[in-house]
C-alpha cells in the first residue's frame, strides 16, 4: 500500500508538472516590416538571422515563436498595447520604453545612398543643406545624424508596408536627392528590385546594436529580454550563431 501510494503520488505530481509547464509556454509574437536580412519573409526559407537567432533560443525552452511582417509603426505600437509581445530589428532610439535585452541580436551599419550619376559627396553635416532625405517613419538613424537632418535637410518619410521600396523609387525618379538606411538591407532589397546598378554609397556612420525589443506592459518582458541575452553568450559559445549568420552571407558582428 506505501510503495503504491507514493507510485499515485508520482503519477499527481508528474501530471501536475506537465500541465504546469504546458500552461507556461505560450506563444510569443514578434513583429517588424521586412528588414531583410535581419527579418525577411515569414515562413521562409531565410526568414532572417534575427528571427533564427530568437527560434533558437526560445523555442527549446517551450515557447512558440511567431513572426509577422506589419509596418514599424504598428508594430511599435501593437507591441506597446500588449497585442504583440515584441518588435525585431529596434535600436534603442526606436523604442526607448521598450524592454531590451543587455546582448545585442544583431547590428546595423547606417550609410547614405545617392544616384550612381550623382556627384555628392559628405564632407561634413553641412553637406546635407536643403537636401531632400527619404527617411521610413518611426526609425531610429543614430541621434547625431537625426539632429544633422533635422538642422540642415528637408527629410521625407515614408511609410506603409514597402516604405524602401517606395524610397527607392522615389530617389530613381529625381523627388528625393539621397536615402538613410541599413548598408545591408539597402542592398539587399536593390538586389531584389533590379536596382543595384542605380545607386551608390557615399558615406557610412557609425555601427550601432540591434536588438528584438519586448513590451513594456508585458510583466514577462524581463525575464524574456533575459533568456535572450544568456542565449546568446550560448549561440555564440557552441558555434549555432556563426551558422546562422553564415545562411545570410554574413558573420558574427563580434568577429
Amino acid at each position: 500500500m506505501v510503495r503504491l501510494r507514493f507510485g499515485i503520488l508520482g503519477i499527481v505530481c508528474a501530471s501536475f508538472l506537465f500541465t504546469q509547464q504546458q500552461a507556461e509556454a505560450k506563444t510569443i509574437t514578434f513583429a517588424a516590416d521586412s528588414w531583410c536580412p535581419v527579418n525577411c519573409a515569414p515562413g521562409s526559407e531565410r526568414p532572417g538571422y534575427m528571427v533564427e537567432i530568437v527560434e533558437a533560443i526560445l523555442e527549446p525552452k517551450g515557447y512558440d515563436v511567431r513572426y509577422v511582417n506589419v509596418n514599424w509603426s504598428r508594430a511599435l505600437l501593437y507591441a506597446r498595447s500588449g497585442r504583440f509581445d515584441a518588435v525585431l530589428g529596434a535600436l534603442k532610439g526606436d523604442a526607448p520604453d521598450f524592454v531590451f535585452p543587455a546582448e545585442p541580436q544583431g547590428e546595423t551599419e547606417i550609410g547614405i545612398f545617392v544616384p550612381k550619376s550623382s556627384s555628392w559627396q559628405y564632407t561634413s553635416e553641412a553637406s546635407l543643406k536643403d537636401k531632400r532625405i527619404g527617411l521610413i517613419r518611426d526609425y531610429a538613424y543614430g541621434e547625431e545624424l537625426e539632429r544633422h537632418i533635422r538642422l540642415q535637410a528637408h527629410p521625407t518619410y515614408a511609410g506603409g508596408e514597402h516604405p524602401l521600396k517606395i524610397n527607392m523609387l522615389q530617389l530613381k525618379v529625381g523627388r528625393i536627392d539621397m536615402i538613410v538606411e541599413d548598408v545591408g538591407v539597402f542592398r539587399h532589397t536593390a538586389r531584389e528590385l533590379g536596382l543595384d546598378k542605380e545607386f551608390r554609397l557615399a558615406k557610412t556612420f557609425s555601427r550601432e546594436h540591434i536588438y528584438a525589443a519586448f513590451s513594456p506592459g508585458n510583466p514577462a518582458s524581463t525575464r524574456l529580454a533575459q533568456m535572450l541575452s544568456t542565449g546568446m553568450r550560448d549561440l555564440r559559445a557552441n558555434g549555432s550563431l556563426r551558422l546562422i549568420m553564415k545562411k545570410y552571407a554574413l558573420d558574427d558582428w563580434r568577429h
